[in-house]
This record gives structure tokens, sequence and C-alpha cells, in this order.
């Protein structure tokens, strides 16, 4: 990708590249310094913006290919799919699945179900209210911040695939 060229501030590859590493960041700020374990659902997002981490370096190194911006995109309709159930499930709108709730099926004696519990790392339920900022949600904010990425990269790809 030529650095010199003026349209590369725009360019939907590098805009998601720095959309999803934000993302990732707050997201481990959120964990990790203020100590609000993610849930499930939460997980699911954060693994859409990693692979949309990987596919923009991928796309940074064969930037040519509109097949790149078009993949991004549809991880980033994959993660805002799963913010819009995210806020479905905060608001009781339907019904949490298993993982969601904390409950999982029992595989093994009491004993290891036991130990497993107490290895394993917290995970918040899905279907609480997450913790509020300026009156909305985390789980809101992310669904916001998510579509916003989202229109934004897909008018920027529409407008890379006609300009070539």
């Amino acid at each position: 990708m030529d650095i010199n060229n003026k349209n590369f501030i725009t360019h939907p590859i590098l805009i998601a590249l720095i959309v999803s590493i934000l993302a990732l960041l707050i997201a481990f700020f959120l964990q990790y310094i203020l100590g609000y374990h993610p849930c499930h659902l939460c997980m699911l997002q954060r693994y859409g913006f990693a692979i949309i981490i990987v596919i923009s370096v991928l796309g940074l190194v064969f930037y040519d290919k509109n097949i790149i911006a078009i993949l991004i995109c549809c991880c980033l309709l994959y993660t805002v799919s799963i913010s819009f159930w995210h806020i479905g499930v905060e608001l009781q709108w339907w019904a949490a699945s298993l993982e969601c709730s904390g409950m999982t099926e029992n595989i093994g004696s009491l004993k290891e179900e036991l130990k497993n519990a107490l290895n394993s790392s917290p995970v918040a339920a899905c279907d609480h209210i997450s913790p509020k900022v300026l009156g909305v949600t985390l789980v809101q904010w992310s669904f916001i911040y998510g579509l916003v990425s989202l229109i934004i990269l897909t008018i920027l790809t529409i407008k890379q695939i006609i300009k070539k």
C-alpha cells in the first residue's frame, strides 16, 4: 500500500484495522483495569474483531484485492449482529443460551465439576444489565460503535470498488 497516497488514511482496510484494535483495547481495559468480566457474547464479539485484525493485516499486504474489504465488512456485520443479539438478551427480548447464563452440560463427576468451577475464570451473565456510561449500557455502546463502523466501512468499500 502506498503510504504517500492521499487516500491511504481513508482506506477501508486501514480504518478496519484501527477500529478493531481500538475495540479490543477498550475491551481489555474494561476487563483488566476496571474489572468488568466479559460474558459469552462479549467474547464472540472480541473474536470477530480479532478476525478483522488478521484480515486487515493480510489486506495491507494484498491491498489491491477488493475481496479483503468485503470480507472485513462481512466480519463486522457478524460482530454487529452478535452485539444486537446481546442487546436483546440483556433487555430480555429473547432468552439467553446456556453459555450466556453460565450453565453448561454436566459432563463429569461432581468432584471434576467443582474443580473446573474453581479453576475457571469468572464469566458474566449475558442477561444482566451491563454498566452504563452516559446512560447507555456498555452492550449498547458496543452495538453503536460496531454499527457506525460498519456503515462507514461499507461506504468506503463501495467507493473503492466503484473507483477501480
